[in-house]
């Protein structure tokens, strides 16, 4: 086994970048950017089922991944991401929207520390924001911090199929060099081993 023992203690690191095209022929993205301070990330797959049965037994179940539904948890989305993400405009500093806005295509990334020294690295390849919900609340005797939280569901890619990459320091095949390169830029593949002479 590859992997040694590692528990998950954090989340940090949300980014995000636009997907600028994707088609048959491959994909490509713009620059990456912070998305946010993550708090809480919560991964939901969408999964298509289906059972089959023969003579009074069952003789598939098989469930198949469709997608990814992602509620991203942050202090605050600032206003420029905002308005990138979910296709609003900004005009002197004021974020816009209107009805009939078009979210982008973006893909989101983000790590996970683990005790010893190890991390989590995630790439989300494709996927739309919803409007994000906003907790706000009042101070009483003492500080309430308001929150945002956004939703992106995410679909396969269409010059691939792919939806996620994942990568665990955790695991000795998976280099140094490649958690550095990482999230360098925009998700067209996952980071390949350097090649040994």
């Amino acid at each position: 086994m590859s992997s040694k023992k590692s528990n998950r203690i954090n989340v940090a690191r949300l980014v995000y970048c636009l997907l600028l095209t994707d088609t048959a022929e491959g994909t490509t993205y713009g620059p990456v950017k912070p998305f946010g301070k993550a708090m809480q990330i919560q991964i939901t797959p969408q999964v298509a089922t289906g059972t089959l049965y023969g003579d009074g037994n069952k003789e598939e179940d098989v469930g198949m991944l469709k997608g990814i539904a992602v509620a991203v948890d942050t202090n605050k989305v600032f206003a420029e991401t905002r308005a990138e993400i979910m296709g609003n405009t900004i005009v002197d500093g004021i974020v816009i929207e209107k009805a009939g806005d078009q979210p982008p295509d973006i893909a989101v990334g983000y790590e996970v520390e683990q005790l010893g020294g190890t991390k989590e690295q995630v790439w989300l390849l494709k996927g739309k924001a919803q409007p994000g919900n906003q907790t706000i609340q009042q101070s009483t005797d003492n500080l309430n911090f308001s929150t945002d939280s956004t939703t992106i569901n995410f679909i396969p890619r269409e010059s691939d199929s792919q939806i996620r990459f994942f990568g665990d320091t955790a695991n000795t095949d998976y280099t140094a060099a490649q958690a550095t390169a990482f999230f360098a830029s925009g998700p067209v593949t996952y980071p390949k081993k350097p090649e040994t002479p």
